[in-house]
């Protein structure tokens, strides 16, 4: 917004006191009586003063009618041909004190709206910085998400790994037993008594056995769990990376 300038009334004031002051009324004394005003529109106002005030008339002191007329027609002449040269250069000066002037205020329209673009501009600029500052802050955030899921689908893979290690090792266990019940049934065709107690030894093997592969078939289900868990974190973990790619690229 443009700032209010002074008025004519303003400026007038001044310099009607400044005259009664005994002072002349000059832009500069104009300006420190009001203590503001751009000198342009001090200038432009003075102006319109000056050719508003009556032209002041001197007394002149009682002389002979023909040393008056003397002096009267030495004066006219001297007087119109000093007005014609003052009034010429009043013209210039007053067309060119003009174009200043309008050059003046048109400048200083200029300077304020260069104002009011700057300051556009500094707030639109401290906005985007706003706007940064919030976005490295989600992408912090992200990263520090996509860190503690990376950790937990390496913890769900150390674990898969030590579940496939206690099934392979309860196989070569099952196997084993496998072939020790083959030995009891060896047994037992030598001996009935031998076959009776290894049929009990056996039922309590395959009883073992049966659970032992309940549990196998457990842990299997467990494993496919943690590997489902694991590839989904993956999966998350992955969508995670190309929404920072997309966050960095808008950032740049």
């Amino acid at each position: 917004m443009a700032r209010e300038g002074i008025t004519y009334e303003q400026v007038a004031a001044a310099a009607d006191a400044l005259v009664g002051a005994g002072q002349l009324p000059t832009i500069r004394a104009v300006r420190e009586r009001l203590g503001s005003g751009s000198p342009n529109t001090v200038h432009r106002h003075l102006t319109a003063w000056r050719e508003a005030r009556p032209s002041a008339v001197t007394a002149t002191p009682a002389l002979s009618a023909s040393l008056t007329a003397a002096i009267a027609t030495e004066i006219e002449r001297t007087t119109a041909q000093a007005r014609a040269e003052i009034e010429a250069r009043l013209v210039q000066a007053q067309a060119e004190a003009a174009d200043l002037a309008a050059a003046g205020e048109t400048l200083e329209a200029e300077r304020d709206e260069l104002a009011e673009q700057v300051a556009a501009l500094t707030t639109e600029r401290d906005r985007e910085a706003a706007t940064a500052t919030e976005r490295a802050a989600e992408i912090e955030r992200q990263l520090q998400d996509l860190a503690r899921e990376r950790h937990a689908a390496e913890q769900a893979r150390i674990e898969v790994a030590q579940n496939r290690h206690r099934l392979e090792a309860q196989a070569e266990k099952l196997t084993e037993q496998g072939q020790e019940m083959e030995h009891l049934r060896a047994a037992l065709n030598r001996d009935s008594k031998a076959r009776v107690d290894a049929e009990q030894v056996a039922a309590v093997l395959a009883a073992k056995l049966e659970a032992m592969t309940e549990r196998a078939t457990k842990a299997e289900a467990r494993i496919e769990q943690t590997e489902q868990y694991s590839q989904q974190q993956a999966q998350e973990a992955a969508e995670l990376r190309g929404r920072l790619a997309a966050l960095t690229s808008g950032f740049e």
